[in-house]
């Protein structure tokens, strides 16, 4: 009953609706200022039952595409991260392009991304090796927190470091680094990085944690990590899912070949391993929507070949329980009768409110989303790039302490 006395103080010619249809195509910057302008407009920018039509949800995906940015250019300071939201256009609904103005910045490169925030790698102007640590931005909010090296040593931002005398080299090969952010639990943020030893860089040997809130990095062996005697190789490329406070991959049993879920907490301690829905399978995904764990995999025919996508959704997290939720011919999807995710085409994201998937064909290089309950397949955008450098992200306009608190003064690199 108060809406439209509040509305009417906020815009006296204007119905809140048309309002509030108005305010949902301004970037995320400006709804932030305009709630400084008065009560009524606070309240009406945060009032939970009209911020359906304001962003949230899945915006869109940042994209690693090195394009030169305002604020940036490819020379002194390389700025990358544009918003394509989820209609295929190039939005100014959030960027990380600021970043490039901050003093000291070479170069950073997109990462991951967690409930409104993103995880970046990046070095400074004078340093000899590539990376220096992270940083940990709200691109709605444009606050931001330098988060320090964790040990590493001549790492590229490309997450692979090129190393010359295989035989003769001791020190880790390659890492993975993910955030962990949960604004209904707690302001603060977790890191949790993977370091590999062997050829195979999905071995994991070691992982790091860091906590926003002791500004302290923590080691953890593989032995006290993961807990279970299980020889395990992770797929990080087939995604990753934060459900229940845990991150979750798939993994691979070694001899066995049995395909597993791996669970692990903020801190490196507590971990879990869960069935997957199919004892041996090709894993082209794994994701969270609707508060649930999702599991893609290829189906293959009687001939060996792949012509499906199977989308399987954990029913229940206690007992294990898969349900198959929705199967799609590759002929559909891509217009072919096989594919293969390792060659053909990438799952980058699954919606998280609904049942929407998004995924890039490799041949050429095109941003598509499928519906599962209309079936209906969209090209979004054409790429110039290839997929693996693609964060979704979902807006959150909080401010927040834990970012605004340290940057380049107080941060000991």
């Amino acid at each position: 009953m108060d809406r439209p006395t509040r509305s009417a103080a906020a815009a006296p010619f204007l119905h809140d609706d048309a309002l509030v249809e108005i305010l949902s195509w301004l970037p995320a910057k400006s709804l932030c200022q305009f709630k400084c302008v008065s009560k009524a407009w606070r309240d009406l920018i945060a009032d939970r039952l009209r911020c359906k039509k304001l962003p949230e949800g899945l915006a869109g995906f940042f994209l690693n595409d090195g394009d030169e940015m305002p604020g940036g250019s490819m020379g002194e300071h390389r700025v990358v991260g544009r918003l394509v939201n989820t209609f295929g256009r190039f939005t100014p609904l959030a960027s990380v392009s600021f970043l490039g103005k901050q003093k000291g910045i070479k170069e950073f490169s997109l990462l991951h991304s967690c409930n409104g925030l993103v995880l970046l790698g990046h070095r400074r102007h004078r340093d000899i090796y590539d990376s220096l640590g992270y940083i940990v931005c709200n691109p709605a909010t444009e606050q931001w927190v330098i988060v320090p090296n964790s040990s590493w040593k001549t790492f590229s931002l490309s997450g692979v470091e090129v190393i010359e005398d295989l035989d003769s080299y001791n020190e880790p090969r390659s890492r993975f680094a993910y955030l962990i952010f949960d604004p209904a639990v707690s302001s603060h943020f977790r890191l949790v990085e993977f370091w590999m030893w062997t050829d195979n860089v999905q071995f994991v040997e070691e992982l790091h944690t860091y906590s926003s809130v002791t500004e302290v990095w923590t080691r953890c062996s593989r032995t006290e990590v993961w807990g279970l005697d299980k020889d395990v190789i992770i797929s990080f490329f087939a995604g990753s899912s934060l459900v229940n406070r845990m991150l979750h991959f798939s993994v691979t049993g070694v001899g066995t070949g049995q395909k597993l879920i791996f669970a692990i907490d903020g801190q490196g301690r507590e971990c879990r391993f869960i069935s997957g829905p199919e004892k041996r399978a090709d894993v082209a995904f794994v994701g969270q929507s609707q508060g649930r764990l999702h599991y893609m995999t290829q189906h293959r025919d009687s001939t060996g070949e792949m012509t499906k996508l199977l989308i399987w959704v954990l029913q229940d997290y206690d007992a294990e329980e898969w349900v198959l939720k929705h199967s799609v011919t590759f002929l559909q999807l891509f217009g072919r009768m096989n594919c293969d995710v390792e060659f053909d085409y990438k799952v980058v994201a699954i919606h998280p409110d609904r049942n929407l998937i998004f995924f890039v064909q490799r041949w050429d290089l095109k941003l598509k989303s499928y519906d599962m309950d209309s079936k209906e397949v969209c090209t979004l955008r054409i790429l110039g790039f290839g997929p693996q450098n693609i964060v979704p992200y979902v807006p959150y306009f909080a401010e927040s302490s834990t970012l605004a608190k340290m940057h380049w003064n107080n941060c000991a690199l």
